[in-house]
């Protein structure tokens, strides 16, 4: 089941969020991998989506410094965490920080991932500039326009 949907939440004083229900289900018995994305936000992986994730960052040489740097950023700060019995997920102040997150937060499935954004920040970097074109204009780039 591919992950998808975005939720507004809140974070609690004790760094945890309620999991939104219909993301839960892609996830083998609440277990799941939290750990730095890119532009400020958490990647939160399946245990298998993370196993693939974790093998493609093993694959090239060892011996690249920007290779290790990469691999430092998303392997060194990853943990296991588990969405408990009322549905929160508690996040390690580590990565809270990381992140900004403060109160705020949005929760996006993404496929085989999902990621915790600090909703202000959020807005500020994937907001749709100019009513939008800005995004078509990535869309086009992409090849996704129809």
């Amino acid at each position: 089941m591919a992950l998808s949907g975005g939720f507004n939440n809140t974070l609690d004083d004790k760094g945890r969020v309620n999991f939104p229900a219909r993301l839960r289900g892609g996830f083998s018995g609440d277990i799941l991998v939290i750990t730095r994305g890119l532009e400020k936000c958490l990647y939160l992986f399946p245990p298998p989506a993370w196993k693939d994730f974790e093998e493609k960052l093993e694959q090239p040489a060892f011996m690249s410094r920007d290779w290790r740097k990469i691999q430092r950023h998303f392997l060194g700060w990853a943990t296991e965490s588990e969405i408990d019995k009322s549905g929160r997920l508690t996040i390690p102040q580590s990565l809270r920080e990381y992140a900004s997150l403060t109160h705020d937060v949005i929760v996006m499935g993404l496929g085989k991932r999902v990621e915790i954004w600090d909703a202000v920040i959020y807005k500020e970097t994937q907001g749709e500039k100019d009513g939008g074109q800005e995004l078509e204009d990535i869309a086009e780039k992409c090849g996704l326009l129809f």
